[in-house]
């Protein structure tokens, strides 16, 4: 089981330097959860990318049909009362912004609140210092 933040899936999709990293890893795991509003982070990122001309319109519509055979192969987890109760703690507790609260308390509720022997993947140094203090084994792909 692995949890798949947005920082982890772009790199998935999209070719840079850290998309070796995420595609070894996305193999290497057989299930792959990530939460429910992740495909919307996702296309906020792409939007930026096309913003700042790192990602061209031919690379744009290729990215899109990987985040689609990605989205095949994944668990939505929705947000729940206890994801919101969860992720309320967690500026507070962890430094973590909004967004990447939400995202730490959907992997705890994908493995129902037992981390260990369970995987985060992500690019994000602090979210995955706190989903390693909450007791993920954690992936960083950068």
């Amino acid at each position: 089981m692995s949890f798949w933040d947005t920082s982890a899936i772009v790199p998935l999709c999209v070719n840079e330097g850290r998309s070796h990293s995420a595609r070894r890893l996305w193999r290497l795991f057989d299930e792959h959860y990530v939460w429910y509003e992740t495909a919307v982070e996702i296309e906020s990122a792409f939007a930026r990318l096309e913003r700042e001309s790192k990602l061209i319109a031919s690379a744009s519509a290729v990215a899109r049909k990987q985040l689609a055979k990605a989205e095949s192969n994944w668990s939505p987890v929705e947000t729940t009362s206890r994801s919101i109760e969860l992720a309320r703690n967690f500026p507070r507790q962890h430094g973590l912004r909004a967004l990447d609260s939400l995202q730490l308390a959907a992997a705890l509720v994908s493995c129902n609140e037992l981390p260990k022997n369970r995987n985060f993947v992500s690019a994000d140094s602090r979210l995955l210092k706190a989903a390693e203090a909450v007791g993920f084994t954690v992936y960083d792909i950068s």
